[in-house]
């Protein structure tokens, strides 16, 4: 890949520059998380669908993901942004995972490799690597989600209690701290804040706002703002 994010690029247009500039700095930040919710499905032959909208540094942009299970162990997602009037290039990756449960905890370790595919106008390929540690008892969520892509390299975690579950109308909601790391050459930062996570029956819904509270050689502002909404089957 070019490399975008860090200047190479000039021989593109002013505005189609910084269209790709954005774009390519976001795949970054959706790397970090897989559909749904990180959270499901967990069956055999599960899929699922969300939709996810971001508001960060004077931009919205929205992604349409999705997942299938072929097995716990072993599924496949996509991840297809749109902002400023155009659709993205779409991401594909492969989770792999490895299990653990005992009694009331669960816990896995995955691997993620993904591809990014040059669906869109002007658009380029290229890979990156994801590694994650998640686990949960009812009252207790964790994630921990370091991930690779061109010169950027990040580091997610997922913090929170499960205070509230309807085991009759299977419903509920986590209550989470999110702190988010990256590194790159287009400047480094950090970003923290609360999460809500609800569910009901398959439908999940996840509302989450981080403040900048670190950056250096970077020209981000503000804080973030997501919403996101997604089923499972």
């Amino acid at each position: 890949m070019d490399g975008f994010c860090n200047g190479r690029a000039h021989h593109l247009p002013a505005v189609k520059w910084i269209f790709w500039a954005v774009l390519l700095c976001l795949s970054g930040l959706a790397f970090a998380h897989q559909p749904v919710m990180d959270m499901a499905p967990r069956w055999e032959g599960g899929f699922g669908i969300q939709a996810r909208v971001e508001r960060f540094d004077s931009r919205t942009t929205t992604w349409l993901e999705g997942v299938y299970t072929f097995r716990p162990s072993t599924r496949i997602t996509f991840k297809l942004p749109y902002v400023d009037n155009e659709l993205g290039n779409v991401i594909v990756g492969v989770p792999l995972k490895k299990y653990t449960n005992r009694h009331a905890f669960t816990s896995n370790w995955s691997i993620t490799p993904s591809v990014q595919f040059p669906t869109a106008n002007d658009g380029a390929w290229d890979v990156g690597l994801s590694v994650a540690y998640s686990a949960e008892t009812p009252s207790f969520y964790q994630l921990y989600d370091l991930y690779a892509w061109d010169d950027r390299v990040g580091l997610d975690i997922n913090l929170g209690i499960h205070p509230i579950h309807n085991n009759t109308t299977n419903s509920g909601v986590f209550v989470m701290w999110d702190v988010s790391l990256l590194a790159s050459g287009d400047g480094d930062r950090v970003q923290s804040g609360p999460v809500l996570m609800f569910y009901w029956q398959n439908v999940m819904a996840r509302l989450e706002y981080k403040a900048l509270v670190y950056e250096r050689d970077s020209d981000w502002t503000g804080g973030y703002v997501g919403f996101g909404i997604g089923a499972v089957f």
